[in-house]
């Protein structure tokens, strides 16, 4: 018997996918909204005063990915205070959706005559 599903089988994946909890990490919209800032340049150095030293590449990652890898919560609580905002803020959790949305029509559907455009021997160069 087992208490976990096997992670290798498609169905126990999907159940165990389904029971993680989804969100947004919002990090580059409070950085314009609270800050004005719209690079990542200006990060870096706030996150010194707090001893974070990271290097561009791992800057931009945390700022640019849609889920940022994992980090700790002293770093979670920097961005919170350089920021000015709460964790909730920053990592906002979406609820599932029981049935996936149909994409919204964009305006009516375009007219097809039910006849012909062209007449039968219009591509014809000898006729």
């Amino acid at each position: 018997m087992k208490a976990v599903p096997h992670g290798d089988e498609p169905q126990a994946r999907s159940a165990l996918e389904a029971l993680q909890p989804r969100y947004e990490w919002r990090l580059r919209e409070l950085m314009a909204l609270r800050r004005n800032w719209y690079t990542t340049t200006k990060l870096a150095p706030e996150l010194r005063k707090y001893g974070f030293d990271l290097d561009r590449s791992n800057i931009y990652r945390l700022v640019k990915a849609d889920r940022p890898p994992k980090m700790p919560v002293e770093l979670i609580l920097a961005l919170c205070k350089i920021l000015k905002c709460t964790f909730e803020d920053l990592v906002v959790e979406i609820e599932p959706d029981a049935s996936p949305a149909e994409p919204a029509a964009r305006g009516p559907r375009p007219v097809v005559p039910d006849m012909p455009l062209l007449s039968g021997d219009f591509f014809d160069a000898e006729g």
